[in-house]
């Protein structure tokens, strides 16, 4: 299990390269971002290996919408898109939304006119074709998020949902984008998620709540969290993906401090 810092909310107005940069100088060795189209690969990887920094996770679709059918193509054809963008930055863990997002997380299409069920149905074939379409050795993960303040009308919005899915699917390169920001909003227990469906977290997400800021900040039990994962032999990625409440490098001492009361002093980043 190895710490991953999300750039994006960090270092406001910062290029992605010097984002990459003061992360590293920070301490730390693995990196993930939202979408790759509106970033320069090359310098982006240039920067990386540079600085001793691992890719770990991006997107691997911002355009159409698994619940609908009719926008699969558009689909399909972002998710194509995006391999050779993660071969060119060594990564092979995407992320996957139920649902197109726009400027400011808004849900774009909820598509109130597709019921519930056909919208699963949707949901659970669109899955098998990308893991048809995906590499082998790519991991592609379903994320969940809340709808009671980010994400209103977002389709998958509880862990329940997203197992009973990922279960009908069944292959053992689509695993679930356990944000536990996002399902704490929705009133679930981080720590008894991960006691239950640790089988099947492919990648974590970590801020605090409210306010989505670095852990510490909220009501988060982050260290318990943390232990319950070490101890479910949890192997993956724990992505810290959060706005600052203040300075970046405060942010990034804390998520350090953290870490360090789970896994002792001086413990890899």
């Amino acid at each position: 299990m190895k710490p991953a810092i999300c750039f994006e909310m960090l270092y406001p107005k910062e290029s992605p390269e010097r984002k990459i940069s003061r992360i590293a100088d920070n301490g730390f060795h693995y990196v993930e971002f939202w979408s790759w189209k509106d970033k320069n690969l090359n310098t982006i990887a240039e920067t990386a290996k540079g600085k001793g920094i691992r890719i770990v996770n991006f997107s691997g679709q911002r355009s159409g919408d698994l619940i609908d059918a009719s926008t699969h193509s558009v689909l399909f054809q972002d998710i194509e898109d995006t391999i050779p963008a993660a071969r060119r930055l060594d990564t092979q863990t995407l992320m996957v939304l139920t649902n197109e997002l726009g400027e400011g997380g808004r849900v774009l299409h909820s598509c109130a006119h597709i019921p519930d069920e056909e919208k699963r149905r949707n949901v659970v074939a669109g899955l098998r074709m990308i893991m048809r379409i995906v590499p082998d050795d790519f991991l592609i993960v379903l994320e969940p998020l809340n709808t009671v303040l980010d994400h209103a009308g977002y389709y998958l919005a509880s862990m329940a949902s997203a197992v009973e899915i990922v279960e009908e699917v069944a292959d053992p390169r689509l695993r679930i984008l356990c944000d536990f920001y996002h399902l704490a909003l929705m009133g679930e227990d981080p720590v008894e998620i991960v006691r239950r469906y640790s089988h099947l977290i492919g990648h974590v997400h970590i801020a605090d709540f409210p306010g989505r800021h670095e852990p510490g900040t909220g009501r988060g039990k982050w260290g318990d969290v943390l232990a319950e994962l070490k101890r479910r032999n949890y192997q993956g990625y724990v992505g810290f993906e959060f706005s600052p409440a203040g300075d970046s490098g405060a942010s990034l001492s804390a998520i350090r401090g953290l870490w360090d009361t789970v896994f002792g002093p001086g413990g890899e980043l």
